[in-house]
């Protein structure tokens, strides 16, 4: 064998690495801003779209789809509904697509490292490139790869910049008690950054507007514990009230309609008073909460359970849990039953052979307990009147004293469209001036709202409610079964417990108007000339400030 020296001889033995073809030319398109706003001002979504098309064509891809078009922060990935979806395709894909091709790099992700662990897994084990539109950079080189990922890392950096500028001036936004965003149903939002040029303005104004009216009465009518979410919408429907069950039941437990902002912005996660008007107080909104812990949705019972009208309302002594009311058929009886203490049940009605009365008889009986002596009627209506007179004194000036004002104000308005009719003052004086008074009348129609019972009503609903509490027990067994629950609820709020062992009552709570006026009318029962010599200003049972009569239906 002739000896060959020439070391080119070797190279056949040189290993050439491939180069990588593309195994098609389909690619994916993905866009994406970071808030609602950007999506529905800017038009980014829609220029991004337009520079990927561009980019395609240019390049000869076949565009197959889209992903993304929608505002989603990158501070994670696979938080990202969208870019889930995007990665999942992609990866179920028997024939992948050659790359995915976005209008700038921060566009895929803003993770750093996150987003490089996931852009190096598409590249080294589905073969699936990055295209930058906008920096020209992909991932088929692996010069072009390490750049990628320093441009990850950069906007990563950039995030962190971002928020260590622009967070702690949110934060102090907030902590003024402004809020960020579209307002929630019932308000309108006026500021500087709004879509609306007529709501456009210097300072952040979030006001009720007119279905906010309305469900301001709605939120006292749920509060009443009387009505479902449903009977609710059907009386505020024909006012033009546009709300609905699903709606209601997000509102009911929402803090900011009792002026508390609960932004995860805030520092250490501290609530604040907003400076929007309240449509319910604080104290109101958590009596709300206690409702809707008792009943979610205030689901009103159907005829066929007509006949237990103690449901929910009823509780056992033993373990407080509430008894259930049901039927047997073949009997043809009916029984409240605890489910938790041995199971023991009692009849609701009273039967010939029955060795207890059933407990609607005993509920009667817990009634006229409190029925009041018609013979002194006249005599508990001027107590009563006296009573409530005294404790609702501070009230009743207060109220007069923003009737006053309010007067003041209206007055002060006509004036003021009368004198610019008249052009006795110029545009931007009455236009100055006019929001103003606006605001303050406003404020003092809401005051108003908020007061008491009206002085001038008094009388007549004391008068109403002797009356029905003179035959209470008969009014409760001759109604409906709404009417049952409605009354059952307004003399005793929390409930009844009721003792097995005993076979009687207990009453935790009884309304305060209800103890009164059984007080009063005991006073004078008990003095032989049915005339109480006790001083009449005031009653031995002492009430709180600003207390009301509530009527017992």
């Amino acid at each position: 064998m002739k000896k060959n020296t020439d070391l080119s001889s070797f190279d056949k033995y040189i290993k050439v690495k491939e180069v990588e073809t593309p195994r098609s030319k389909i690619v994916i398109g993905y866009t994406r801003v970071s808030t609602k706003q950007q999506s529905d001002t800017n038009g980014s979504l829609e220029t991004q779209k337009s520079s990927i098309e561009m980019f395609c064509n240019e390049k000869g891809f076949e565009l197959q789809n889209f992903f993304g078009g929608t505002y989603e922060s990158a501070k994670g990935d696979y938080t990202r509904k969208e870019f889930k979806r995007l990665i999942d395709y992609v990866v179920r894909q028997r024939i992948k697509p050659y790359g995915i091709v976005v209008n700038t790099i921060s566009r895929f992700s803003r993770s750093g490292g996150g987003g490089i662990g996931i852009l190096n897994d598409l590249v080294h084990n589905y073969k699936v490139h990055l295209f930058d539109v906008k920096s020209g950079l992909d991932t088929t080189t692996q010069e072009g790869l390490n750049r990628m990922n320093q441009g990850l890392l950069q906007s990563e950096g950039e995030n962190i910049i971002k928020k260590q500028v622009i967070i702690p001036g949110m934060r102090d936004f907030l902590e003024k008690g402004n809020r960020f965003g579209s307002s929630p149903f019932g308000y309108t939002h006026f500021g500087p950054r709004v879509k609306d040029n007529e709501r456009l303005q210097t300072k952040q104004e979030i006001k009720i507007n007119e279905q906010g009216k309305l469900l301001k009465e709605g939120f006292q009518m749920k509060l009443t514990g009387h009505y479902s979410d449903k009977q609710i919408i059907e009386t505020l429907k024909p006012r033009g009230f546009k709300g609905t069950s699903q709606r209601l039941s997000i509102i009911w437990r929402s803090p900011f309609y009792c002026g508390i902002s609960t932004n995860s912005l805030l520092p250490n996660r501290k609530t604040v008073e907003g400076n929007w008007e309240k449509m319910i107080s604080q104290k109101d909104f958590w009596k709300l909460q206690v409702i809707l812990e008792k009943n979610p949705s205030g689901h009103k019972h159907g005829k066929n359970e007509e006949y237990k009208p103690l449901t929910g309302f009823l509780y056992c002594n033993g373990c407080g849990k509430p008894m259930v009311g049901y039927e047997v058929k073949k009997k043809r009886q009916t029984y409240y039953k605890c489910q938790k203490c041995r199971g023991y049940s009692v009849n609701m009605e009273t039967k010939p052979k029955s060795v207890r009365i059933g407990v609607h008889d005993l509920f009667k009986e817990l009634l006229k307990k409190y029925e009041l002596n018609p013979r002194f009627e006249k005599l508990i209506i001027l107590q009563l009147n006296k009573v409530y007179s005294f404790y609702n004194s501070n009230e009743v000036e207060k109220e007069s004293d923003v009737i006053k004002q309010f007067k003041k104000v209206e007055g002060q308005l006509l004036n003021l469209k009368k004198r610019f009719g008249l052009d006795e003052i110029d545009k931007d004086v009455y236009d100055l001036t006019k929001p103003d008074l606006e605001q303050q009348l406003t404020k003092l129609r809401v005051e108003l709202n908020n007061t008491p019972l009206k002085l001038s009503n008094l009388e007549t609903l004391i008068e109403k409610s002797v009356k029905s509490l003179q035959n209470i027990s008969e009014i409760w067994g001759s109604v409906g079964y709404t009417e049952k629950q409605n009354l059952q609820k307004t003399i005793f709020p929390s409930g009844i417990l009721y003792d097995n062992e005993k076979h009687d009552y207990l009453t935790p709570e009884i309304n305060s108007f209800v103890v009164l006026s059984n007080s009063i009318s005991t006073d004078y029962k008990e003095n032989k000339n049915g005339i109480n010599h006790q001083n009449d200003e005031k009653s031995r049972i002492v009430a709180g400030t600003g207390i009301e009569p509530v009527f017992a239906p």
